[in-house]
């Protein structure tokens, strides 16, 4: 479409004016005085006008601010405001209120986009004619073998029984394993920088730093770790019973986690990492990271896209840490070994770093052994599309199962998962504490992770053959492309839109 056509619809759209609420006053300290001595419900306790008001709507609540200077101050309270915005997350230098009213605007703005978006979209899809998309790939299915099933932990029926989970997990691992990727994908570019030990002593450092700063402030604050900072947080996240030992014992109560940021967190995450580099400036007496620079002349990204073949999309990911400034090491560092306060080291974060590498190269190896029906879009990515997703669910949920049926306390060695498997794996242990109390509801104790375990490699692969008989004899499948098989027929895969 020709800019000028696509301004046309822009100008025929209804126009909103933009909230008109303030949050500030500036009253005298003897007018404020005067107001609240004055006032006619002075008798009334604050605290019960303010679990009156709190019923209000915001737009009652801007009349009665407009009473009295009273009712204004009580109308200001971020009691009232908490509720409103629908979220505890907090910035440290703003208000409720004040986020409220940012958060607002930017709804205001979002409606504006979208109406745009959609308007094009009805404009462009009336000149494009039918096509056909080639059918999507059908996956191999399973053997339906018949099983003995027992109740345990918290399985109530076996996972060959449905295409679905059959467990619930408090973690929204879809989301989280499609951020986990696009995260360890951005790492990349670091790594041969990252790979230095005197950078890696400054990144667990300045991750020490954060993780201070995190324990000493409000759980409600939000803070942004860097993505030197979430790097490190990852080698610590991915090794439970060390995260939970370093937690309680450096900072008296477990930090938790997300790489997921919801509506609020994303719309609060350039404001909220401001505030985190003051935090840390005033702190440590160091720079955390530059600040992003301000280019009001810099068009603004869209953020939405409706393409004629799918539906709506948001382009702005939302994820809980920053990549758009980073920060700049010094190639000679003065922190000794003893620096160290956590129980993993250096070599875990290098060797972590291996992991996408090995799990990639995992995922295009297997797929070429398995007779996958159709067209299927060959690619050196890791496949994370709805489907591939909903597979890999399957073959965690089995590897919980395996876990329960054939725990460490009943004398089994421990049960070792495939690249495959991992994936969802490392995406449930982002949350630390949903994952814990997940693995006690499910499985009856927090399943610990160690990623490279220092045993003997005889005893290894014994122990992995092993995993990989009982696997096959319980599931009917291979445990190194159970990945890649349909629990029940499922027809083909859909394309995502």
């Amino acid at each position: 479409m020709q800019w000028s056509s696509k301004r046309k619809i822009t100008n025929e759209l209804p126009r909103r004016s933009p909230p008109k609420i303030t949050w500030q006053h500036s009253w005298s300290s003897d007018e404020t005085k005067d107001g609240l001595e004055n006032s006619h419900f002075r008798t009334i306790p604050t605290e019960v006008m303010l679990d009156i008001f709190k019923y209000l709507s915001v737009h009652d609540l801007g009349n009665v601010s407009l009473a009295c200077r009273s009712f204004k101050m009580i109308v200001d309270q971020d009691e009232i405001w908490k509720l409103k915005c629908k979220s505890s997350t907090k910035l440290h230098s703003k208000s409720y209120k004040e986020i409220y009213i940012d958060w607002m605007y930017e709804k205001y703005l979002r409606n504006i986009e979208l109406e745009e978006v959609e308007a094009h979209y009805h404009e462009t899809s009336m000149h494009v004619a039918c096509g056909m998309r080639s059918r999507p790939p059908q996956y191999p299915v399973r053997p339906e073998g018949k099983h003995r099933f027992e109740s345990i932990g918290g399985f109530k029926q076996h996972p060959n029984e449905s295409q679905d989970m059959t467990i619930d997990l408090s973690v929204d691992v879809n989301r989280t394993a499609l951020e986990l990727i696009s995260l360890l994908k951005k790492a990349l570019q670091f790594q041969p920088q990252w790979r230095q030990s005197s950078i890696i002593k400054q990144m667990m450092r300045r991750y020490y730093r954060f993780m201070q700063l995190k324990a000493s402030s409000p759980n409600n604050i939000l803070l942004i770790p860097t993505l030197d900072i979430e790097i490190i947080w990852q080698t610590h996240l991915l090794r439970p019973q060390i995260y939970r030992d370093d937690c309680m014992r450096l900072f008296h109560r477990v930090i938790d986690h997300s790489l997921l940021a919801n509506e609020m967190e994303q719309f609060l995450k350039e404001q909220a990492f401001i505030d985190t580099c003051k935090l840390y400036k005033e702190r440590f007496g160091e720079q955390y990271c530059p600040l992003p620079e301000r280019n009001d002349k810099k068009p603004i990204a869209p953020k939405y896209v409706h393409p004629v073949f799918g539906s709506l999309k948001c382009l702005i990911p939302r994820y809980s840490y920053w990549d758009e400034t980073d920060f700049d090491f010094s190639s000679v560092s003065s922190i000794n070994h003893d620096d160290n306060p956590f129980s993993f080291t250096e070599a875990d974060i290098i060797l972590d770093g291996n992991w996408f590498d090995l799990c990639r190269k995992y995922m295009n190896e297997m797929i070429l052994t398995v007779p996958i029906q159709g067209y299927y879009r060959r690619s050196d990515d890791i496949d994370l599309s709805k489907a591939s997703i909903k597979r890999l669910k399957k073959s965690y949920e089995r590897f919980l199962y395996m876990a329960t049926k054939y725990s460490p306390s009943n004398g089994y060695s421990f049960v070792h998962p495939t690249y495959a498997i991992d994936i969802i794996w490392h995406s449930h242990m982002q949350e630390p504490l949903k994952y814990a109390s997940d693995c006690i509801r499910l499985v009856g104790y927090v399943i610990d992770h160690a990623p490279w375990p220092s045993v003997d490699t005889n005893k290894m692969e014994s122990s992995c053959n092993d995993t990989m008989n009982v696997w096959k004899k319980e599931f009917d499948s291979g445990m190194k492309t159970d990945h890649l098989y349909n629990t029940k027929e499922n027809g083909y895969d859909r394309w995502d839109d």
